[in-house]
């Protein structure tokens, strides 16, 4: 591709996360993918560029939205003028080029300034602003840098952690051990490995170093019978079942039923076999759960919530979210509490999770749970990150070089 058509191909790119944006639609990763699927001609230089380019005007996306209202060809030009290149020099005209600049944008580029106010340049919505301050404090401005910056792919070590390694070696794969969890393997160049061999062999998974550490503050043990109460593709569960050493029972539910059938392809590949997996629907979930009630020894619970601990991966997220999604989430996990609690026997633990950072998500709905439950009591992690509630675990990208993540352990006391 010429570099001018390359251009193109982000003007009409920052079109389709623009609309996705607003309409909450496919992830910005998901649109790229199928974007150069439908053009194999384009080579892998052209994508890493095309790529780039767009995700370094998701992480100002407040800003150049803020000053084009959203219109993509805009963005971009802005965009590039900003990074110090002539943006005039794209916009030529010709075949697979973006059209000639009009004067109109000829002297929005010359009146163009860099980021002036707080949350342009930290790229945050303005209304999160009070909730965001009050979680970071005086660290605002290094966590949401770390929040706006990169992510590493890190993975985590099923089994066979000597063959995993030597594969690395072998490979010549820069990579470094996990800080908070043995499992974790980090890579800072994002590689694609659905073809590497310990990935196919189920010796590998993708997860964040922060989620493997969440599942190891369950205390999961070989027998226990487990619940996984939004079970998704099955990540938490996989890692439980390494810690069960594949025995005992881990039930895992999830309202989407393909969510749960990669559950199931991922076990087979990770020689799992003690899944038993179970779609909720609105007929069939108050039967089926009565079916579990004081028979779990653990409950993971990972709720739904705004996955603004996820921002480095998903920088497009932070513009879907809104104080009406955030008043749902809050409300979809206080139910999701009230209905796992009976779940578990006397001395049994819930996992409460998120891939949050708001406190509104996390502390704030345990000291209710615990408020309104006589019989529960908080277990202590000890790991300290940035929450404010005495015996959780808040983790962020700047203070423990994770994901933004929560857990809480809180157990079943007899009365």
């Amino acid at each position: 591709m010429l570099p001018t058509a390359r251009i193109e191909a982000v003007i009409d790119l920052t079109a389709q996360v623009a609309i996705s944006v607003n309409e909450n639609g496919p992830a910005a990763d998901v649109l790229v993918r199928k974007y150069f699927a439908a053009r194999r001609y384009a080579g892998s230089k052209d994508r890493r560029y095309v790529t780039e380019t767009l995700y370094n005007i998701i992480r100002r996306w407040g800003f150049l939205s803020d000053i084009t209202n959203t219109e993509p060809r805009r963005m971009v030009m802005a965009q590039l003028q900003l990074s110090g290149e002539d943006a005039s020099s794209y916009f030529t005209g010709e075949i697979h080029a973006p059209d000639i600049l009009i004067d109109d944008e000829k002297s929005f580029l010359e009146t163009l300034k860099p980021e002036q106010e707080e949350h342009h340049r930290l790229n945050y919505p303005l209304w999160m602003q009070a909730e965001l301050k009050d979680r970071f404090g005086d660290k605002f401005i290094q966590e949401l840098t770390a929040l706006n910056e990169r992510a590493p792919l890190t993975l985590r070590i099923a089994r066979n952690s000597e063959k995993v390694l030597a594969f690395l070696v072998d490979k010549e794969i820069v990579y470094r051990r996990g800080v908070h969890a043995n499992s974790a393997i980090i890579l800072e160049e994002q590689i694609q490995i659905r073809d590497w061999p310990i990935y196919r062999q189920g010796l590998v998974e993708i997860q964040d170093e922060a989620a493997q550490l969440a599942v190891k503050f369950v205390e999961l043990k070989p027998g226990h019978q487990v619940m996984d109460l939004c079970a998704g593709a099955g990540g938490k569960a996989l890692a439980a079942a390494s810690y069960m050493k594949n025995k005992g029972q881990i039930y895992a539910f999830d309202i989407v039923e393909s969510r749960l059938k990669e559950l199931k392809v991922r076990a087979k590949r990770s020689k799992n076999h003690i899944f038993q997996s179970h779609v909720l629907t609105a007929k069939n979930r108050s039967r089926i759960m009565d079916e579990f009630k004081g028979k779990m020894d653990r409950v993971i619970l990972d709720v739904p919530c705004t996955g603004t601990g996820t921002w480095r991966r998903n920088p497009e997220a932070r513009w879907r979210i809104t104080s009406e999604s955030v008043k749902n989430y809050n409300k979809i996990q206080k139910e999701l509490l009230d209905e796992a609690w009976p779940m578990i026997k006397i001395g049994g633990r819930i996992g409460y999770m998120t891939c949050s950072i708001l406190k509104s998500e996390n502390e704030d709905q345990i000291e209710h749970f615990i408020a309104h439950n006589a019989n529960a009591k908080l277990i202590p992690i000890r790991k300290q990150g940035i929450e404010t509630m005495e015996r959780t675990l808040q983790l962020s990208p700047f203070s423990r070089q994770t994901d933004g993540f929560f857990v809480a352990i809180i157990e079943k006391q007899g009365i």
